[in-house]
């Protein structure tokens, strides 16, 4: 076993100084277990983000070739199951599954989302929406599937609604940001939305069940653009990283509030990474384990761990770099199924999604 240092630490200036007693850490190896390229196009080769459906079964892909691909994880293995090609005509930059299965979405640099539907011959168009006046940047669904959050370059995030139809409707638009938004991930369990941005900011959104209202906002969260975030299991913590290339811990106020839509968000700690200048571009947080996986723009995959439960004991640690690609990662994402937590996606610039398994030595 090894041991995390003695370390002293703060917090918030205010507080008093905080002493973390040292921790066990466990021995892990990220290990590749395969690797394929979302195209052959050696000019449109940039692999913008690779997302898990729910079962843990399929991922998708999608990048500067203006098409999404599907692929089928079986036994250690990527095996191509489809291209969805035409519905885009400019780069796709997201691409995310429904809880449920059924839908999946994708947001593009032509200012359009597209929705398809799994059916007879796989997934195909079933709505796209237009709206947005820049690229599309993310887009992702509720919990309860009934919301899909985009966000675009044009400073806005939009909530469409599914009605009893299974027709897409706009539900809200939020202008909260002041400049490109770059983001947007939900609560685990909650209808609560958060939404990160150029403009160094992030903004808490909850549906009051009639509208969408700004719940609260929070400023200067990092040094330049704040690039994604993720909660953590149960919802009552939040990371974010950004291009100052540092990660940082929110916690809600009051735990004891039942509902986290009616709470409010601080912020705890944050760790600069060393040995690196690059932006940290994605973060994924483990439901299962609780490891937080980062991508960014030295192309190195970084794992780190929240030690301690409370505000005054919490306290990031950057286990270290265990994966890494040629070139830029644009998305990191866990496995959402915990009977296989340990598996991990990343996408990058290099063309290549890779797959890869935490192994506990």
């Amino acid at each position: 076993m090894l041991f995390v240092p003695f370390l002293i630490g703060f917090s918030n200036p205010k507080r008093k100084i905080k002493i973390f007693v040292p921790t066990p850490r466990i021995k892990m190896k990220l290990r590749e277990i395969c690797s394929v390229r979302h195209t052959d196009k050696l000019q449109s080769s940039r692999v913008w983000m690779s997302s898990w459906n729910h079962s843990g079964k399929l991922i998708a892909s999608c990048g500067d070739d203006k098409t999404v691909v599907l692929w089928a994880y079986n036994e250690g293995k990527l095996e191509f199951v489809k291209r969805v090609d035409g519905e885009h005509e400019k780069a796709i930059r997201c691409v995310n599954f429904s809880h449920c299965g059924n839908y999946l979405a994708s947001a593009g640099f032509d200012a359009v989302v597209v929705v398809y539907a799994n059916g007879e011959h796989g997934f195909e168009q079933y709505s796209r929406m237009e709206g947005h006046e820049s690229e599309v940047k993310c887009c992702a669904y509720s919990p309860s599937d009934e919301f899909l959050a985009t966000c675009s370059r044009d400073k806005t995030v939009w909530l469409w609604q599914m009605d009893e139809e299974l027709d897409y409707n706009v539900s809200s638009i939020m202008q909260t940001h002041s400049q490109d938004v770059k983001s947007v991930v939900w609560h685990p369990h909650e209808q609560l939305l958060v939404s990160c941005g150029y403009d160094s900011a992030i903004r808490f959104y909850k549906y009051d069940g009639e509208d969408w209202i700004t719940q609260q906002r929070i400023e200067n969260v990092h040094e330049g653009t704040v690039w994604s975030a993720a909660f953590d299991g149960e919802g009552n913590r939040l990371v974010t990283v950004g291009e100052d290339h540092k990660i940082k811990l929110f916690m809600r106020s009051n735990i004891g509030i039942k509902s986290a839509e009616n709470d409010t968000w601080m912020k705890i700690c944050e760790l600069e990474v060393e040995n690196t200048r690059w932006p940290l571009y994605s973060v994924s947080w483990n439901a299962t384990n609780d490891l937080i996986a980062t991508g960014g723009g030295d192309s190195k995959i970084r794992i780190f761990k929240i030690a301690g439960n409370t505000a005054e004991n919490s306290i990031i640690e950057h286990l270290g770099v265990y994966g890494k690609h040629e070139l830029e990662i644009n998305s990191v994402s866990w496995c959402p199924n915990p009977e296989t937590p340990t598996l991990l996606t990343s996408a990058s610039d290099d063309g290549c999604i890779k797959v890869w398994n935490m192994d506990i030595l």
